[in-house]
């Protein structure tokens, strides 16, 4: 038996051999364009929602020194934790991250899609499943990062165990939007598959997110050198006009690899 259960709708998919002829370089480079628009377009519908997270977020990390050192000091004996307020905002972005996923999943898969009208419909289409799916992953990361931070505080040799944890939790979560747009699954069976993905397909999983920490991250090395001001800007372009479908698109490229073998083997 295969590790998807209880799925009835899919989208037309291609022959095992075209999938084998897939070049993620080659696909990348021919849809630079239209993921270009993609992110535009997802970045605009959720403009307010980031606006308000990273308001929220630095008006907590830049508040009164002494008042973070204590606060923290109260994470560390369990009196208290991080502000959930910061948070709240990106749960709201679950049915547009449906739709960004569903384009980025066919360009992934060598299929047509028209950006706007096709984000829009299956934004529209998973506004349910989308919504509930971004409250839970947003307050599953929310706890662990609680936890992560009370154990580090306390057990400073705990940080591998959570940072290994952390991996996986990123891994799972890359596979929850594209069950969700390609099958017919209640919500508990796509996080049960997307956790079964995750294991079965873990060296994929860890090599996309290694390439996606190694870009993000020489980025923010980059930005580290330049005026706060300028690196805010530069960051905030980059994140509005590629970054987010070009993520999205690298994820989708390892997640639907994995999906189709499944599919195959069934």
């Amino acid at each position: 038996m295969g590790l998807i259960y209880r799925f009835s709708k899919s989208g037309k998919g291609i022959t095992k051999e075209e999938a084998l002829k897939r070049s993620y370089f080659n696909i990348l480079w021919r849809k630079l364009s239209r993921l270009s628009v993609l992110n535009i377009l997802y970045f605009l519908c959720n403009i307010v929602f980031f606006a308000l997270s990273v308001f929220l977020m630095w008006g907590f990390f830049t508040g009164d020194e002494n008042e973070l050192a204590d606060f923290f000091i109260n994470i560390s004996k369990g009196r208290a934790l991080l502000p959930i307020l910061p948070f709240v905002p990106l749960m709201f972005t679950g049915p547009t991250t449906a739709g960004l996923t569903y384009v980025c999943r066919n360009f992934a898969r060598q299929e047509h899609a028209f950006v706007a009208s096709d984000f829009f419909e299956h934004t529209k289409k998973n506004f349910k499943q989308g919504m509930l799916a971004g409250i839970i992953l947003t307050l599953v990361f929310y706890l662990y990062l609680n936890a992560a931070v009370y154990y580090y505080l306390n057990f400073p040799s705990s940080a591998v165990i959570s940072a290994v944890l952390g991996c996986f939790l990123i891994i799972a979560s890359f596979y929850v939007y594209p069950l969700m747009v390609t099958f017919d699954m209640s919500l508990k069976d796509i996080f049960k598959n997307s956790i079964l993905f995750a294991l079965s397909n873990l060296p994929w999983n860890l090599l996309t997110l290694a390439a996606l920490v190694a870009v993000h991250g020489l980025l923010v090395l980059f930005l580290s050198s330049l005026h706060i001001v300028f690196a805010v800007i530069i960051w905030v372009v980059l994140m509005a006009v590629f970054l987010i479908a070009w993520s999205s698109f690298t994820i989708n490229f390892t997640t639907w690899g994995a999906i189709q073998k499944n599919i195959n083997n069934n």
